[in-house]
């Protein structure tokens, strides 16, 4: 696993693995077995200083706070919109904004993570990408999003299912995110099923390989186009790693039998949302252990793209359903506080958006006809 140290020269003991906290508490004359007790506390409990830490011996967590430091993310802004989807913002130790979505549905309560501050893909429908990559996450930082939102929520909001599809482009920062994905399954750890886990890609055709190699975790992949040329115009990654090729590794990706590859579709009006591409997208999952997962664009002032109606967005799916191709469509979540699919790292918490006014006026009359606003969804009341 990758170390990080600060400039007084104490390491991150979250950047260690436990076979390296072995060592570490070998070097520092502490007993070799104590090494999954101190793991635990950092992924189990989420203690802040080694004093917590008291089955260790006190010279020893003496010695741990000399050579080693606990890291964790700051929190900057928790906002909750009307449909309940929370979304985090953090400040990392250097300065950086990153943020987390937590989306809460019934059972399940998802949490959408963020691997880069920023991201180099530049794809056009994106607002993240406008940010330019400043920086990858590391391993820890990564992994305290999901314990550090367990501690700021309620077990109302227990965490059931995550997904790397945040901030940044988890495959460009696969040095880092193999370590984090082993904190996240393991056992000692953050304990999570590979079941629940997901990691988007724009297609990095090798490091989908380097992934399903490493890890059994689910793979979803991001399309939103049916030819190379349309593909080449919003993804600017096809350029690298064309269509065809990126089809032709999703064929051959070695997948457990209970697994698909996740295909996720953004739709956008006028440009891929057409039945001749409905048709095209239904003859590229030929041959591919594949699920569609059609997403209406999430409109905003930044981008002149707009949403299609809802008739084609259903007309669309009803192609794909009806020609063997399991589709579903994604409800947007969170668009009044910019946690929507596409909108990360680009909002000022602190200020109040034209959307987000026009929701408090929506509310208000709502409440005043004796509705409950908080069982709506955004697109259930626009």
């Amino acid at each position: 696993m990758p170390i990080f140290t600060r400039a007084d020269g104490r390491i991150d003991l979250k950047s260690l693995s436990l076979p390296e906290i072995e060592a570490a508490l070998t070097g520092l004359g502490g007993e070799r077995f104590r090494a999954l007790q101190v793991y635990k506390w950092l992924w189990q409990r989420g203690v802040r200083s080694f004093d917590e830490m008291t089955n260790v011996a006190k010279v020893v967590r003496a010695k741990l706070e000399e050579h080693y430091y606990i890291s964790f993310l700051e929190v900057v802004a928790v906002q909750k919109s009307i449909d309940g989807t929370h979304k985090f913002l953090w400040q990392t130790e250097d300065g950086h904004k990153i943020e987390s979505v937590l989306i809460p549905d019934d059972e399940r309560n998802t949490l959408c993570v963020s691997t880069q501050v920023g991201c180099a893909m530049a794809c056009t429908f994106c607002l993240t990408g406008d940010l330019g990559l400043r920086r990858h996450l590391r391993p820890s930082e990564i992994a305290n999003q999901p314990l550090q939102v367990r501690e700021k929520l309620d077990a109302t909001y227990r965490i059931t299912n995550v997904v790397m599809m945040g901030m940044g482009e988890p495959l460009h920062n696969i040095d880092n995110l193999i370590p984090a994905l082993e904190i996240y399954l393991g056992e000692q750890a953050l304990n999570f099923s590979h079941r629940k886990v997901t990691v988007s890609t724009v297609g990095l055709v090798p490091q989908m390989q380097r992934l399903a190699d490493a890890l059994p975790v689910n793979l979803a992949v991001s399309l939103n186009a049916t030819t190379e040329e349309q593909r080449r115009q919003v993804m600017p990654i096809t350029r690298k790693y064309p269509m065809e090729e990126l089809l032709a590794a999703c064929r051959t990706l070695p997948l457990k039998a209970t697994k698909r590859i996740t295909f996720e579709y953004v739709m956008m009006a006028g440009f891929n949302d057409s039945m001749a591409d409905a048709q095209r997208l239904a003859k590229l999952m030929r041959g591919i252990k594949s699920k569609v997962n059609l997403i209406p664009y999430n409109e905003n002032p930044d981008r002149d793209i707009k949403r299609p109606p809802d008739a084609v967005v259903k007309a669309f799916q009803h192609h794909l359903v009806t020609h063997g191709i399991q589709a579903s469509v994604r409800v947007t979540r969170g668009r009044d506080i910019s946690a929507a699919c596409g909108q990360l790292g680009k909002a000022d918490p602190t200020k109040s958006t034209v959307e987000e006014e026009k929701i408090a006026a929506i509310r208000i009359r709502r409440e005043g006809e004796g509705y409950d606003a908080s069982r709506f969804a955004f697109d259930d009341i626009v």
